[in-house]
């Protein structure tokens, strides 16, 4: 079969939902499809400046990426604007400002995909907040193929799939595919059909994850303390991602617990570079920016757990990485994060804002290592039994094949009903 992938991005940007469609279109194409990718050549959101070639083969996927209308200040402002006052009145004629002001805009996308979706049997389109999925669904409409949509929607965050043309895709769509049950759930309240929607989730290349260092040769590679307990923040930092938080946790506790050492990797922003002042005072915080995907597993390998207090998560791919080195993990009681980590089980949850509820889990998992050392083993399983890339594609693989028998039956009832 012949599937074109639609995403705003695609490695070697850095995302959840980028990881998610690479993974899969990679997985995919090994199991004999087509699989062709249709992107903008960014590598950053923030911009949507074009960085990327136009051109590439990664492990058997065609990579096509095109130039998009960077996202200059006063696009922001359009944006803001748009969302502020849509949520105050509900009104349509705020969302072209949400449009134009999200982004990515590629008219050069677009008129691709008018001309040559044709050559698929279905699309897929990738990440419902930015609005390439919007113009991807209607021209696939208009030439009459097959969608399927993942949203990654952060069920928290209404501007991520409740505005008006995301309800649209969402009802419209031939298949969705949730991360989670809470994602579904969600959904079905906003009237889409249960037999429309699957929860899938995100998997993990098993192949990518082999690390030939232990924790202390790990911990050697980046100068951390063999005897300390290691918290590992993974990610970028952002303020959703709440790496702010879980640096005042391990700040309250650091005077209690000395051994306790704090790792923070991922990309820096002008907003968390201007913070790091406010700590510099504080023992044992050790930062990286962005790293290679070496650099992370070894970074995984050495902490003794991740804390991710993040409040906008669909899905949180960076638990699953943590588990598999089987380390356990932190997150926030979010519907989307409770209905992926079993508390207690394979990591400790913590109310959303509530530090002293995280400093607690915290305190916790140094105070009882076995316990967090089982947590992780525990976390480690269920990514083995429900997480891998295989499993995902080819659940995936069956979404697929049921929505093509639903729309070739559909087309033949229709074309029936016009003789």
């Amino acid at each position: 079969m012949r599937f074109l992938h639609v995403s705003h991005q695609y490695p070697p940007a850095i995302g959840g939902s980028e990881k998610y469609i690479a993974d899969l279109s990679e997985a995919l194409a090994a199991r004999g499809h087509q699989v062709d990718v249709f992107t903008t050549r960014a590598t950053d959101y923030h911009s949507w400046r074009s960085e990327l070639p136009p051109f590439e083969r990664r492990n058997g996927v065609a990579v096509y990426r095109f130039n998009s209308f960077r996202r200059r200040n006063y696009m922001w402002r359009m944006l803001h604007f748009g969302l502020r006052n849509y949520w105050r009145t509900r009104s349509a004629r705020y969302e072209p400002f949400i449009f134009w002001g999200g982004g990515p805009n590629s008219m050069e996308m677009a008129w691709a995909m008018w001309q040559r979706a044709k050559q698929y049997d279905l699309i897929h389109l990738n990440c419902l907040v930015y609005t390439h999925v919007v113009y991807g669904y209607w021209i696939a409409k208009k030439l009459g193929l097959p969608v399927v949509v993942t949203p990654h929607a952060h069920i928290e965050q209404e501007q991520t799939y409740n505005i008006g043309f995301q309800r649209k895709v969402l009802l419209g769509a031939d298949h969705i595919i949730a991360d989670t049950t809470a994602e579904r759930d969600r959904f079905l309240e906003i009237g889409v059909n249960p037999w429309q929607v699957s929860v899938n989730g995100v998997g993990l290349d098993l192949t990518a994850y082999r690390h030939d260092m232990d924790t202390a040769a790990a911990r050697r590679k980046l100068n951390l303390p063999e005897d300390a307990f290691v918290v590992l923040f993974l990610g970028r930092k952002v303020r959703y991602k709440g790496w702010d938080l879980a640096l005042d946790a391990y700040a309250s506790l650091r005077e209690q617990f000395p051994q306790l050492h704090f790792l923070a990797v991922g990309p820096e922003t002008d907003e968390s570079e201007k913070m790091w002042t406010h700590y510099q005072h504080i023992p044992g915080i050790h930062i990286m920016g962005k790293v290679s995907e070496s650099e992370k597993l070894t970074a995984l390998q050495a902490c003794d757990c991740l804390m991710l207090p993040s409040a906008g998560e669909a899905f949180g791919i960076v638990f699953l990485e943590a588990w598999l080195m089987g380390k356990p993990v932190i997150g926030l009681r979010t519907k989307a994060i409770a209905s992926l980590v079993q508390h207690g089980h394979d990591g400790l949850l913590a109310e959303p804002g509530n530090l002293a509820d995280l400093t607690t889990a915290l305190a916790h998992l140094v105070t009882k290592p076995q316990l967090a050392r089982q947590m992780g083993q525990n976390g480690r399983q269920k990514v083995l039994q429900h997480y891998t890339t295989d499993r995902i594609a080819q659940k995936t693989e069956a979404i697929y094949m049921q929505t093509l028998r639903h729309h070739w039956q559909k087309t033949h009832q229709e074309m029936n009903g016009q003789r």
